[in-house]
């Protein structure tokens, strides 16, 4: 008897530090909630239940009176929701690296929570004649993306040119226009892959680096056909819970199509070398 009573109070300390151990929200209709608080928005309050396999759960923060974290934080709210103050004095005596440590940590609890699907625009691309869109997979808990984009390519000099070869040779039809090269007119596709590796440097910003590859046709360089291999690197911005920016260089080298060996001027086996530059505004699906 005497041995399943220290059973019994071991298992009620365990429980006890258990449950000491816990984060706790306090709502303002007097509820008590033992959790595990994830992140502290603007407006909202997500947390998830203790149990295993817990479900996340957002509240808004205007129906939370006090968070209190297992490491000793406590923030109480006020009346408007985007508003709290720290009652604990825990954080003043932080040295920098700790808070820098602290900071990170909350950030990468509320990255969980936002979505690994980012398509992207590229809209400095629409005057050098591509029109690109990608989809973007963030992996291996966002420290690695695999990005597809496509790009339809066109000259937007072809209109324009060739109408000013039209009124030069209404005007004189022995002009010289007759003999000036057409631009290539209609459009091309090229796509690719990127696999991008990405190092937190602060809160909602990282850097990033890897493979870029595209293979197509590129109608303001005359229709030619090629591939292109680049090594880049950048910049990856969070912005809020929806929105990301892009901003990136690469170097590599481009190879003409073996369809050009026969087409006089061009030497497809010839490697040119080549650079890029991107800028892409992404909306998490």
């Amino acid at each position: 008897m005497k041995f399943s009573l220290h059973i019994v109070f071991l298992i009620l300390l365990v429980m006890a530090f258990k449950g000491y151990s816990q984060d706790k929200l306090f709502l303002k209709n007097g509820t008590q909630v033992k959790c595990k608080i994830v992140a502290i928005s603007e407006n909202t309050i997500s947390y998830r239940d203790t149990l295993p396999d817990a479900v996340l759960v957002t509240v808004p923060k205007a129906e939370v009176l006090i968070a209190e974290y297992k490491s000793g934080g406590v923030y109480i709210f006020g009346n408007t929701a985007n508003q709290f103050q720290v009652v604990n004095n825990a954080y003043n005596n932080e040295t920098r690296e700790q808070r820098k440590e602290r900071k990170m940590k909350e950030w990468k609890e509320t990255e969980q929570t936002l979505s690994n699907n980012i398509l992207g625009f590229y809209i400095p691309e629409l005057v050098l004649g591509r029109f690109t869109v990608s989809y973007e997979r963030l992996l291996a808990n966002k420290s690695m993306g695999i990005k597809i984009p496509v790009s339809l390519t066109y000259n937007p000099l072809a209109s324009a040119e060739s109408s000013s070869n039209s009124n030069s040779s209404s005007t004189n039809t022995t002009s010289s226009s007759s003999n000036a090269v057409e631009p290539q007119k209609g459009v091309g596709f090229i796509t690719g892959i990127d696999v991008n590796y990405y190092h937190d440097l602060k809160p909602e910003l990282k850097y990033y680096f890897g493979p870029r590859i595209r293979y197509g046709t590129d109608m303001i360089l005359g229709g030619i056909e090629g591939l292109t291999v680049q090594l880049q690197n950048g910049i990856f911005r969070s912005r809020g819970k929806r929105f990301t920016s892009t901003l990136g260089v690469g170097f590599g080298f481009f190879k003409l199509s073996e369809k050009y060996s026969n087409y006089p001027g061009y030497e497809p086996k010839q490697v040119y070398p080549w650079a890029s530059f991107t800028w892409r505004m992404g909306f998490r699906l």
